[in-house]
Formats: C-alpha cells, sequence, structure tokens
C-alpha cells in the first residue's frame, strides 16, 4: 500500500502574510518509484549525483593524489557536463570552453589541497574578509587574490543530488496568480527554486506538473539563462524569472515575490522516474545560481523571510519522523514538519535548553565542526587523520556519506559488513542489532547525536540475501553529509541568528521525545 508524508509549514510574517498566521498542513503524494527502483540503483543515484564515482575497489598506493579518485572526479564532472549540454541542445563557444577549463583548473587545486585536511576555508579578497559570512571561516588568510570559489565547502554547479529514497519528505507549494500546485522537495542542500516549464518536451509532463508562466498576472520574466548540470551525467537548462510563491490550503496565508528557475528541457532518468516537479532549495545564499535583481532581499525562501523581518525568529525547525521499518523494509512511510519562525520545545528532550548550538562554518551549506564519529564507545576519527572535522545538514540526501577511510572503519565495527569491490558499496546484515553491534554516533559541538544501528539496515538489497544496503556510504572526502538518516533521529534547527547571539548562522542539534534514547 502506498504510503503518504505530511510535512508541516508554519511561517509567522508580517510583511509578507496576508492572513493571520497559523499551524498548516500540506499533504504528501507517495512516489511509485520507490517500488520500482531497487536499493542498488537509488543508492547508486546518490553518490553518482555527488560527484562519488562508483566501481571496482582500488588498493593502489601510489602517492599521487589522483589515485584517489578527486582528478578523476573532475574530470568525470567535466565530460559529464559537455555530454549533458549536448543532450540539451545547448550550444557551446570557445569562450565556454576557456571559462569551463579555468573553473575545473580552480575547483581541482581545491579538492587536491583539501585532501590535505588543512580546515581551512579562505575568505577571499579582503573586501569578502571583511563580510560576516568570512568572518566564520576556520581560519581566515589575508590574500588579495579572491579565492573564495576555491576553498569553499561544494561546487555551485554541483549542489543537488538524487533525493530518493525509502524515507522523502516532499510537499505542494504553489506559484504564481491565481496559484498553481507543484510538488517539490524541501532541500537544504541547495538554494534554488526549480520548477518544470510547459514547454519542456524532455519532463515527461503525462506524469509531471508544469508551472505555466502565461497563467500568472503576477509572473515576470527576468530574462536570465539557467542551466543545473550533474555529475551522474544528468540536468536541466530553462531561464530565470519572479512569480508569488504560496503555501496553505487557501494559498493567502504564506505569499512571497521569489526568483524561479524554469525548466525547458532535463535530461537524465533521475527525472523521469520521480514523481517530483521541482526542488526548493533552502541552503545558504551564496549558493544559489538564479541571478536575481535584487540580491539584498534573500535568495530562498526562508532567507527572503528573514531578511523581510517576517518571522518572530530567525529559524527554521526540522523535524522528520521516521517509518515504520525492520530489517530493511519500510512498512510505513514517515511524517515531518517544517516550522519557519519557531521550534516544537514539545518534541525537545529539554526543550529549547535542549539543543546544542554549533557555528555554521560554510558560505554555502549549513556546514558544521563535526569532532568525531564513534560505533559504541570506538572513536573513529581518534584513529583516521585524514577526514576532515567537519559536516552538513542535508534534507535532500536520504543518507550519511563520508570519507571511504571513515566508512571503512564504521563498517568494521559492523559483524558480517562487506563492501561489493564490483559497486564499491557497503552492506551490513539485515539483522544487525543493538546491543550486539553499537550504534553510530556523530560527535558535534561536544554531544553525541546517534544513529540507530538498526536504521543503517536501510533497503534490502536486490543482489545479496540477508544483506541490506547501509545507510552510511563512503566516497566523500571533502566533508562528512548528514542526510535524512540522521536528521530522521532528531531536532534539527536552522538559524539565521539574533541580536542576542551577535547573528552567527547556526545549526541547532536535540534528542526528540519521540525518538527512543540512543545508546
Amino acid at each position: 500500500m502506498l504510503a503518504r508524508h505530511i510535512i508541516l509549514f508554519v511561517s509567522y510574517t508580517a510583511c509578507l502574510v496576508q492572513a493571520q498566521a497559523q499551524r498548516l498542513t500540506l499533504s504528501i503524494l507517495p512516489d511509485p518509484s520507490f517500488n520500482l527502483l531497487s536499493g542498488e540503483i537509488i543508492v547508486s543515484q546518490q553518490l553518482n549525483s555527488w560527484g562519488i564515482k562508483l566501481g571496482p575497489i582500488s588498493l593502489g598506493l601510489d602517492i599521487d593524489l589522483s589515485a584517489l579518485g578527486l582528478k578523476k572526479r573532475e574530470a568525470t564532472r567535466s565530460r559529464s557536463r559537455s555530454r549533458t549540454r549536448a543532450r540539451l541542445l545547448h550550444p557551446i563557444t570557445e569562450n565556454d570552453n576557456k571559462t569551463d577549463e579555468r573553473r575545473e583548473e580552480r575547483r581541482l587545486l581545491g579538492l587536491d589541497l583539501g585532501l590535505l585536511n588543512l580546515g581551512l576555508n579562505f575568505g577571499g579578497s579582503k573586501t569578502a574578509q571583511q563580510s560576516k559570512s568570512s568572518s566564520k571561516a576556520l581560519i581566515n588568510l589575508n590574500l588579495d587574490a579572491d579565492l573564495s570559489g576555491l576553498f569553499s565547502w561544494g561546487d555551485a554547479d554541483n549542489v543537488a543530488r538524487g533525493e530518493r529514497g525509502d524515507t522523502e519528505w516532499f510537499t505542494y507549494i504553489s506559484i504564481g496568480t491565481p496559484p498553481q500546485s507543484l510538488p517539490i522537495l524541501p532541500d537544504t542542500g541547495s538554494s534554488d527554486l526549480f520548477v518544470f516549464g510547459p514547454t519542456c518536451s524532455s519532463c515527461n509532463l503525462y506524469n509531471h506538473t508544469s508551472f505555466d508562466p502565461h497563467s500568472s498576472s503576477t509572473y515576470k520574466n527576468t530574462s536570465g539563462n539557467w542551466a543545473y548540470y550533474y555529475a551522474d551525467g544528468s540536468g536541466a537548462m530553462g531561464y530565470t524569472s519572479s512569480d508569488m510563491v504560496s503555501f496553505g490550503e487557501d494559498q493567502t496565508v504564506v505569499r512571497a515575490q521569489m526568483d524561479i528557475a524554469i525548466a525547458t528541457a532535463v535530461a537524465g532518468s533521475d527525472f523521469r522516474s520521480s514523481m517530483r516537479s521541482g526542488v526548493m532549495g533552502l541552503g545558504l545564499d551564496a549558493m544559489s545560481t538564479i541571478k536575481s535583481i535584487d540580491e539584498a532581499r534573500g535568495k530562498t525562501l526562508f532567507s527572503r523571510l528573514v531578511k523581510s523581518k517576517s518571522l518572530s525568529e530567525n529559524v527554521l525547525g526540522i523535524r522528520l519522523t521516521k517509518g515504520r521499518q525492520a530489517r530493511g523494509v519500510v512498512y510505513e512511510e514517515g511524517q515531518g514538519q517544517y516550522t519557519f519562525g519557531g521550534i516544537e520545545e514539545n518534541y525537545l528532550r529539554g526543550g529549547r535548553e535542549g539543543l546544542a548550538w554549533v557555528d555554521v562554518m560554510s558560505q554555502n551549506y549549513w556546514g558544521i565542526t563535526m569532532e568525531d564519529i564513534s560505533v559504541g564507545s570506538n572513536s573513529i576519527l581518534s584513529q583516521d587523520r585524514t577526514t576532515p572535522r567537519r559536516a552538513i545538514i542535508d534534507t535532500g540526501t536520504t543518507l550519511i556519506i563520508t570519507s571511504d577511510s571513515a566508512s571503512s572503519m564504521i563498517h568494521s565495527n559492523i559483524i558480517g559488513s562487506w563492501q561489493d569491490p564490483k559497486s564499491s558499496l557497503w552492506y551490513i546484515p539485515c539483522s544487525t542489532s543493538y546491543p550486539s553491534t553499537g550504534n553510530v554516533f556523530f560527535t558535534i559541538s561536544g554531544r553525541k547525536s546517534g544513529v540507530p544501528i538498526e536504521d543503517l539496515a536501510w533497503k534490502r538489497s536486490n543482489q545479496f540475501d540477508g544483506m541490506c544496503i547501509s545507510g552510511v556510504q563512503g566516497g566523500m572526502e571533502g566533508f562528512t553529509v548528514l542526510g535524512d538518516m540522521f536528521i530522521k533521529n532528531h531536532y534539527v534547527v536552522l538559524s539565521y541568528g539574533s541580536e542576542a547571539n551577535g547573528g552567527r548562522i547556526q545549526v541547532g542539534l536535540g534528542d526528540r521525545t519521540d525518538v527512543l534514547p540512543i545508546l
């Protein structure tokens, strides 16, 4: 039986609200692709779209940095972008090629140096260093050259991943006047609002929904070209626009003028098999690829509400409730709630005082310092000097993705775990349980935030009897991605700061009252 997800949005607004703010329930459509795709395909799409190359495990010990896959992965990105452009019939000029080559050189250098685990986040030019975002860098160096795009936590052209799995939370928003309803995925790991357009012949509109700008009286075409290229060879292209975005049952509670990308073409199987017709990015503004006429207004819905002083608090509370599952089989999908401008204290052990706060160190992602990873009482990072001590909060990624070394050490503590030499995917026995195997913890702001070992038996394998695809995978050498596997076990608060804390952008993590204590 197909299940339903629920996301509740609460927004306490002033200048953007046309009616008294109230708690809104937005129904979620089940996605048949969950039943059509094997776990191997889903996790492969997710890792590929992060730029993680799957394939035979290499044990080469060459000191050349390329042996660790960084250069190979960058070359794959470059080739996939070229192939995607061809699929989308996007002409390539000589200037385009030169620009891409320069961009690739900068990113390649950044990745290679990042491998040395320098823990640096260069602020860039002197002007950039005076900004609030660069002042939060781990180490600021006074450099005249603008290197702000070199040492960031992610590439602006590769920030959206495959958002698929047994637990995907998506909802409806409406765009235009009168409002047109579209299913979208709220994604804290990207910062663009992207929807299918009516002329997109490759968007499979027979089973997807598109936004028709000609039917909206508030629509504005900002005449900017837009393109998004994914590492797995998929992508989208179109044009930038502006229109009213609203949500609520009567579409009168929240209405905000937003920058939107409207796709005229998409490529890749990920778009075809999902019911989603767009993504609503909730990351930091710097990661947005849509050019805006008024950059000061805020690039994402969250940022726009904050900068317009429309929220009673500059916070976004996230509660993803896990589905009912056992041994790699999900019997009922979970629910959840996004609260703009407030925190659900009744779901927090200890209320607000139960939140542990940590400063955001990235200019793009909700990126934070991570002190350790452990399985039970066994510390992983104390034995691993190469994995960066940083992580991001990403609702657009289903699993937890960390470095190859940390992933290997985690699974070395799980009896019967196995890495497929052909695909490099990690598997654990579906019968894995506590206390015979310790739970996995991520130490952030001095507190150990756990994931039950049973949750790591994520989905039954279609290839190996009795084995489940692990909820932790490797290949991410720059930072650890704390996706829904982590988020659904905790209450997460994203904060743009207040006068009380000096306007510091922060992430708050707390234990949930509806989740059993993780020991």
